[in-house]
């Protein structure tokens, strides 16, 4: 079973970059990493739909948060989705987002490709989660039907 997030990031080239080098490194992790449609400043219904399919939300940043980020996150955070915000020292993080694990990351200490590790390896964290939940919930249905067979016998 697959484990999908989305990945929210504002538009500046280094983030694009990291974004799309961490989309690639996931798949190989059998993780789906979803990405923003966005066409202006409205949250678009495309992305709504990828936000919805995701397990988990990842917010990116290594600048402030841009408006389409802040929407992005808070569609998210009414679905309820797991959000895990990962962002560049020194960038304000805001008050609201105080209830978040914000995972913090040096440009001048860290490599692009030990964040872009550290991150999978979070994911793939999050990907055994789940498929222990659902081994859980198949393991139940199965004693349940079992049980159900069994009784009307």
């Amino acid at each position: 079973m697959s484990y999908t997030a989305f990945i929210s990031y504002n538009t500046l080239p280094d983030e694009q970059v990291f974004v799309y080098r961490l989309q690639t490194l996931a798949s190989a992790s059998d993780i789906i990493v979803l990405l923003p449609q966005r066409n202006g400043q409205r949250l678009t219904d495309e992305t709504k739909l990828r936000i919805d399919k995701a397990d988990s939300v990842i917010a990116f940043l290594t600048a402030n948060l841009s408006p389409h980020v802040r929407e992005e996150l808070a569609y998210a955070e009414a679905k309820g989705k797991l959000i895990i915000p990962i962002y560049g020292k020194g960038i304000r993080t805001p008050s609201a987002g105080k209830k978040f694990k914000w995972i913090e990351f040096d440009f001048q200490k860290d490599t692009p490709g030990g964040i872009e590790q550290e991150v999978v390896k979070l994911l793939r964290a999050k990907k055994i989660e789940k498929e222990n939940r659902d081994a859980i919930v198949l393991v139940g249905l199965g004693l349940g039907l079992l049980w159900l067979i069994s009784s009307n016998k």
